[in-house]
């Protein structure tokens, strides 16, 4: 992948993250998970220029793992970003609770899996953004060779 396609899907997944991440725990769960966190308060208000610099270092991530896996549709790298995004934050979670004990461990599980959807949309970003132009410009994927049906 090249520099340009790492910056464009970077930027991309970074703005679909952060909006997809600003529904969810701000809007929607905002109480839920405020209650699954004991003794630790929420910065208010949040420090935008931190959230932007950490969503921009999950969709480089993620830029580049989907540019190795090179997903064949926007749904397949939507399952490639939400299984990236459950994994990566199960395992933070549970370092976190286990360390600082910054969860419970319901609020731990159910973060990681929240955090599925910002990292699917990322990666959907990425995908359309990057990668789609790839499938349009005769890159040949599976099941499209000639004779195949």
């Amino acid at each position: 992948m090249d520099a340009k396609k790492l910056l464009v899907g970077t930027l991309n997944g970074t703005v679909g993250a952060m909006a997809t991440a600003f529904v969810i725990w701000e809007v929607l769960l905002a109480d839920y998970f405020s209650s699954q966190m004991p003794g630790v308060e929420a910065v208010n208000p949040p420090d935008m220029v931190l959230l932007v610099i950490a969503a921009a270092t999950h969709a480089l991530l993620l830029t580049i793992i989907l540019g190795w896996k090179s997903p064949a549709s926007g749904s397949q790298a939507m399952k490639d970003g939400a299984l990236v995004g459950a994994l990566l934050w199960a395992g933070v979670n549970l370092w976190n609770t286990g360390s600082y004990g910054m969860w419970t461990m319901q609020g731990a599980f159910t973060d990681a899996l929240m955090s599925a959807f910002p990292f699917a949309v990322a990666g959907f970003a990425i995908y359309w953004t990057t990668m789609r132009g790839e499938l349009q410009s005769g890159r040949i994927v599976q099941g499209d060779e000639p004779g195949s049906y």
